[in-house]
């Protein structure tokens, strides 16, 4: 059984009249007989019964002109489904987030592309720089959203999107509390509450070669993972610690105050795997970049 004689079918069996059914299809009459009547031989049915005056669907035919309409369905709705794809308006794209990076108007425009394409599927992880560059190169991520440190991307493509300045976040009775603004001679010997070097090894860097370059040095480190352990310790006035401008601080007790010398900004990066990425993310990487006003993520000069 081929498509066309399908097609042939349906045409004889809508219209119920063999010489209308060759217009509609676009061949003589004869030719479109030999195909019905071969169609019939290899089911082992008749689909017809025709005489001199009219044409009507056997039982037989009845049930096959429901399947075949059926079948046509599908295979239009595979074309267009197949042609969206290739637009980039359905499909599924996954993409990583630190807590950080979301912190801003990431969010708004994930919803934004979401409308846009509601068909297609976002799937939206929170995960540290690292895993996110792991989870790009292996194809498990498609887009990651993160701090990233720039010799860790020498394999993946990426856009500087923003970047934050930091302010010192302590505990609402600590004495620099008092100071519109801090020098890093302010912090000196304080205890300092840092995320880990692992994930951020050329920002964690940076950082203290700001304080050993006035020649003084922070009190005992203590590392921990995400904002929101390092405001819990603040509160709990375990240390002092530098965030980003604009985070939201969800716990109480906690101020914070601008640094009046030079500190290096927690800069934030859009990451995709290197090479010719799908129509989805294209759209979703481009969406990304006009919403910065930056230039085309394709833009022959893609590193910035």
């Amino acid at each position: 059984m081929e498509l066309r004689q399908l097609k042939y079918f349906l045409a004889v069996a809508e219209e119920l009249h063999f010489g209308r059914a060759a217009e509609k299809v676009h061949i003589a009459q004869p030719p479109l007989s030999q195909q019905i009547k071969a169609l019939e031989e290899e089911l082992g049915a008749k689909l017809f019964l025709r005489n001199s005056r009219n044409v009507q669907l056997t039982e037989e035919g009845k049930y096959l002109r429901k399947e075949a309409l059926e079948i046509f369905d599908k295979i239009n709705n595979a074309a267009d489904t197949v042609f969206r794809m290739a637009k980039g308006e359905t499909g599924r794209i996954s993409v990583g987030f630190m807590e950080i990076a979301m912190d801003s108007h990431l969010p708004e425009i994930i919803r934004s592309f979401k409308s846009d394409y509601p068909d297609v599927r976002v799937k939206v992880s929170q995960l540290g720089a690292s895993s996110q560059m792991q989870k790009l190169r292996t194809g498990q991520l498609e887009v990651g959203f993160c701090s990233a440190y720039k010799y860790g991307l020498h394999d993946l493509d990426y856009k500087l999107l923003f970047s934050k300045q930091h302010l010192l976040a302590m505990p609402e009775d600590h004495a620099l509390v008092a100071k519109d603004s801090v020098t890093l001679e302010d912090v000196a010997g304080e205890r300092l509450i840092i995320f880990p070097r692992v994930g951020h090894p050329d920002l964690y860097d940076s950082i203290f070669a700001a304080f050993h370059e006035k020649n003084i040095f922070p009190g005992p480190a203590q590392e921990v993972a995400g904002i929101s352990g390092v405001t819990a310790l603040i509160a709990a006035g375990m240390g002092v610690s530098f965030v980003p401008e604009n985070t939201r601080i969800q716990r109480k007790g906690i101020v914070t105050r601008p640094l009046a010398d030079n500190f290096p900004t927690m800069d934030i990066y859009m990451v995709w795997k290197k090479g010719e990425p799908t129509a989805v993310v294209s759209l979703f990487l481009e969406e990304v970049a006009a919403f910065y006003e930056l230039e085309s993520v394709f833009a022959s000069a893609k590193h910035s």
